[in-house]
């Protein structure tokens, strides 16, 4: 009798043991489970737009400039109007390598130092010994835009006094426009510009002196309201497969893509309005689908990142000539 209790207690322990090692079953579950299993599909973050609105009614600007504002205009009237822009108004006041100190000169001596080009209709005029006084009174302007010259746009010491005592004088005839600051470009790698020795012929190093200036010289300043980033869309696109071919002399840019960058960067950074579905392309037989994309990618960018180069994704593609 005692040796069969045993026997009893014997088997009761062994099923026992067995039941603890038997694995539980698998219950379902909503959280996350084991990364290695190849049955979980990671979930990546929806990417986020910084160019959000919708494109304005009207849209009217006035550019105190030179050469660098020609070639960031050269297309925006056409972005603009295939964005869904209704009434488009541009103006560009050319001082040829006009310095902050003498767009300030000119004003102060209400001189006729311009070529004013205006565009309100698709095409460009031009109107000689034009004063700023003038052009400033011209129209009710949404955004007067102001720039150094190239060659001083990353010398902090350019900007001084000459800057604020401008913003007073333009102040002083339009004081409902909102100031824009056009951060420009750095030259090609290669320009043989006289003024690229300032930056030892580095275009990196220039590109991070105008950063700089931008940074310490121009958003201290309250009465500008935002910068157009062109400099650093035409760094960002320098990383796509076009390279760093964007100018036409080493400084001023190529007449078809180069300038389209620039304008769509302007159109992006004032407007913040999306531009993916912009259709226009200058000439067709000079810029491909795949350029197009890389000037679109490199204006977002620049908004969404103004002081920094973004890597572009569009490393390969068709580059016509």
């Amino acid at each position: 009798m005692k040796v069969l209790k045993k026997i009893c207690a014997l088997c009761f322990c062994a099923a026992f043991l067995m039941a603890g090692c038997t694995p539980a079953a698998t219950q379902p579950t909503n959280g996350p489970t084991d990364p290695a299993d190849p049955t979980v599909l990671p979930t990546e973050p929806e990417p986020t737009s910084v160019l959000t609105e919708a494109p304005p009614k009207s849209l009217k600007i006035l550019a105190i400039g030179g050469s660098f504002s020609m070639d960031a205009m050269q297309y925006l009237y056409q972005i603009a109007e295939d964005a869904g822009v209704e009434e488009i108004v541009l103006g560009n006041l050319f001082y040829g390598g006009g310095t902050l100190a003498q767009h300030l000169e000119a004003a102060r001596n209400d001189a006729g130092a311009y070529d004013f080009y205006k565009n309100a209709d698709g095409y460009w005029s031009t109107t000689k010994e034009y004063k700023m006084s003038d052009a400033l009174a011209e129209e009710e302007w949404d955004y007067i835009t102001l720039q150094q010259v190239s060659g001083l746009s990353g010398i902090a010491d350019s900007y001084e006094e000459d800057l604020s005592a401008l913003i007073d004088y333009v102040r002083g005839i339009n004081s409902t426009a909102k100031l824009v600051w056009h951060m420009t470009w750095a030259y090609q790698a290669d320009s043989t510009h006289e003024d690229f020795a300032r930056y030892d012929q580095d275009q990196m190093k220039m590109y991070g002196q105008i950063v700089d200036c931008v940074k310490t010289c121009i958003l201290p300043d309250e009465r500008i309201s935002f910068v157009i980033p062109a400099g650093t869309a035409i760094q960002n696109a320098r990383t796509s497969f076009l390279g760093d071919t964007l100018t036409r002399d080493g400084f001023h840019l190529d007449k078809q893509i180069g300038r389209y960058i620039a304008a769509m960067a302007w159109y992006a950074a004032i407007t913040h309005s999306p531009v993916a579905d912009i259709d226009f392309n200058p000439a067709k037989l000079q810029i491909s689908d795949d350029m197009i994309a890389v000037a679109k990618e490199a204006a977002e960018n620049a908004v969404a990142d103004p002081y920094n180069v973004t890597q572009s994704g569009i490393t390969e593609g068709a580059r016509t000539e």
